[in-house]
């Protein structure tokens, strides 16, 4: 199998980004796979048996995926909207629904609990950036890398899926910025939301008490030092890294943060109103950064911490 480089990866990605703008009648014509990486039709994978594959009703570009009642939820990068998959046979996916926030909103990352499910909503920056390369994503704060803004929506909408076909919108939590990146939930009062808001340089950490789901307020934000621009903080980022929440993860009362170039925070969540910091190491440098994903380990007083791969080799 011929190995695929990042730059493959993004060139990749970038394609299907552009098949999924186009009409449905020419996304045919759009490659199913990566050029070079020659999948077998029963997949890769040591004791993993391939029994099905979908294209997401010609979306191939999905993000996230959740299950609720046999029905899965795709949220896309490049698409603008949802999709929704019928797998009571999961050898025969069968795409149901597809629903869109509007044009230029991403909602490519999405959270299910209880019959609900929490989305994303934000600016699609494939539409609306200013970068020749991969490394102007990486190496620039979002406020400053936005310089073809469209109408988009932006905050957090809450839906119905209890009829797992039709999921029907019942809030909207609006928030002015370029929207969110990323958010987790699992069903208790509290949503740990990682969004953009006007005035800041780039993602912040934002905790959402949604008990009343019809009715989801702000309780909270918390940020790095130098993050509120608005407010006249001098940003201490150093030229070519970017601080910014990618997301938080909880575990019991604490939670655990990744902010790319601005490395792990653990924070004491057990007030959602007043998140205290209890720690923070950046090992960035001497490392190259890009912090993605903290994955606490409670029972084994373990953190396992991935990073993204960045723009070093661009």
């Amino acid at each position: 199998m011929t190995p695929i480089t990042r730059r493959d990866s993004m060139a990749g990605l970038l394609g299907l980004g552009a098949a999924a703008a186009l009409p449905s009648g020419l996304r045919a014509a759009a490659p199913a796979v990566l050029p070079g990486a020659d999948i077998p039709p029963q997949g890769i994978g040591n004791k993993i048996r391939h029994i099905g594959y979908s294209d997401q009703g010609g979306r191939p570009d999905g993000v996230q995926v959740m299950i609720n009642r046999k029905h899965l939820y795709v949220g896309h990068m490049f698409s603008d909207g949802m999709t929704t998959l019928d797998a009571s046979d999961p050898r025969n996916l069968k795409p149901v629904n597809f629903f869109t926030a509007g044009v230029n909103t991403r909602t490519h990352h999405l959270q299910v609990a209880n019959d609900l499910l929490l989305l994303a909503n934000g600016a699609n920056i494939v539409s609306m950036q200013s970068y020749d390369t991969g490394r102007g994503y990486f190496e620039n704060t979002l406020a400053d890398s936005i310089t073809n803004r469209k109408p988009f929506r932006s905050g957090l909408s809450i839906h119905d899926i209890s009829s797992p076909a039709e999921p029907r919108e019942i809030a909207f939590l609006q928030m002015p910025g370029f929207g969110i990146n990323r958010l987790w939930w699992t069903g208790g009062r509290y949503a740990y939301v990682s969004a953009h808001f006007d005035g800041f340089t780039d993602c912040i950490l934002c905790i959402v008490d949604v008990q009343t789901p019809t009715k989801p307020t702000i309780v909270s934000q918390w940020w790095l030092p130098g993050m509120n621009r608005a407010a006249g903080e001098v940003d201490p980022t150093p030229k070519g890294k970017r601080y910014a929440l990618h997301h938080m993860i909880v575990a019991g009362d604490r939670g655990y943060s990744a902010w790319r170039d601005g490395g792990l925070t653990i924070h004491d969540i057990s007030d959602a109103a007043r998140p205290k910091l209890l720690s923070h190491i950046n090992w960035s440098p001497p490392f190259a950064g890009g912090t993605h994903t903290p994955l606490p380990l409670q029972g084994r007083k373990l953190a396992v911490v991935c990073e993204e791969s960045n723009a070093e080799f661009w």
